[in-house]
């Protein structure tokens, strides 16, 4: 059974340069940690995967484990990075992030985050 693709979307007017947001924007582990995101761990064997593919996980209420084979960051420096995770275990199929910094004409930045995710199916509980 296919599910829906959820689409989430922000959108920020910033003063500083897409240069000065780059590693502040760009610091996914810290981002993780300031939203709350459990500490995420390699799972497997910790071999690397085919195209640099890496198996991770993290625990929700600290005992339900969540899975997922995470494809290469994609990084254009300093004007966007994305993600695409496909969930192994847990309730959901895949995410794809994408954050977008859009230098402004008349300085600043308008930088654009948004999420793509769609569920899984019970069987992935």
């Amino acid at each position: 059974m296919s599910y829906r693709e959820f689409h989430y979307k922000w959108e920020f007017d910033l003063r500083s340069s897409p240069e000065e947001l780059w590693p502040f924007v760009a610091n996914t582990n810290r981002f993780n940690r300031d939203t709350g995101v459990p500490p995420v761990e390699e799972a497997g064997d910790g071999k690397p995967r085919i195209n640099a593919r890496r198996r991770l996980r993290l625990r929700v209420l600290g005992f339900v484990p969540v899975e997922w084979e995470e494809q290469p960051f994609e990084w254009v420096r300093p004007f966007r990075f994305g993600v695409v995770r496909r969930y192994l275990t847990g309730p959901m199929a895949e995410m794809r992030v994408l954050a977008n910094l859009e230098p402004k004409t008349a300085g600043g930045t308008h930088l654009t985050f948004e999420v793509f995710a769609r569920r899984g199916g019970i069987e992935s509980l």
